[in-house]
């Protein structure tokens, strides 16, 4: 990329790769940058009004959405026609001593996981449509970090210490198999009916973790797939015409 950063997210539109925000090792980031994998090159993009780490991303009809992130309750949407931002109605829930969202859609809704105060995430839901929040259920005994994504009317929570999904036509938490390795500093994807696991450290140690595990959702296990060939820690991952992009 054109300047190195972690804590970013990153997510594809149309063929193109975005990754966005994070730390350059001392400050936090606005700036962003998109790759277009027919000319193999990383491009700036405008910078999003606020500065974010640790945030949830996701598309929707055409546009790329930020959400949240350390101390930030701050929503955003960029265009890439326009290659502006613009500023979306705030989560409802202040984020004062939290650091960590994730976003992704499922039904033309947008579904994010916020830290509550009693140590448990919120599920909220915002419909671009109306550009309104609602307020869910609570995922109880949450894990420390996780990755988010959607399947069908399903959403995953795959954490560092346990794994959760949550059917939306009942809007209740349950509990689903744990990934084989012990792992943070993870990303994760969905493509097809599986999710794929990268990267990390094995927990409470600098221990790098290479292998691939894929979960099948169809019959709720973990196999190792196959294994990286750089170690990486606290990158993003996403999902380009049948690859996955890392950074």
């Amino acid at each position: 990329m054109n300047g190195g950063r972690f804590s970013n997210s990153a997510v594809s539109l149309n063929g193109v790769v975005y990754s966005v925000g994070g730390r350059d090792g001392i400050n936090e980031l606005s700036t962003a940058e998109c790759y277009d994998p027919v000319d193999k090159q990383w491009k700036d993009i405008a910078p999003m009004n606020n500065s974010r780490i640790d945030f949830g991303i996701c598309t929707y009809d055409g546009l790329v959405y930020v959400v949240g992130g350390n101390e930030n309750s701050k929503v955003e949407s960029y265009d890439p026609a326009t290659n502006k931002w613009r500023l979306c109605q705030n989560i409802p829930e202040p984020h004062v001593d939290t650091y960590y969202d994730r976003a992704t859609v499922a039904e033309n809704t947008i579904y994010i996981l916020t830290p509550a105060t009693n140590g448990s995430e919120v599920l909220h839901r915002f419909d671009p449509r109306d550009r309104m929040w609602y307020k869910l259920n609570e995922m109880p005994a949450t894990p420390v970090r996780y990755e988010f994504m959607s399947y069908d009317r399903v959403l995953f929570a795959i954490g560092d210490s346990e794994c959760k999904r949550l059917d939306i036509r009942v809007n209740k938490w349950e509990p689903m198999s744990h990934m084989l390795s012990n792992r943070n500093g993870f990303s994760a994807v969905i493509a097809g009916k599986y999710i794929y696991v990268l990267g990390g450290r094995k927990e409470y140690s600098l221990q790098w973790i290479t292998s691939v595990e894929r979960f099948n959702i169809c019959n709720n296990e973990w196999t190792i797939v196959d294994s990286l060939e750089m170690e990486c820690f606290d990158g993003r991952a996403a999902v380009l015409s049948g690859e996955f992009d890392f950074n």
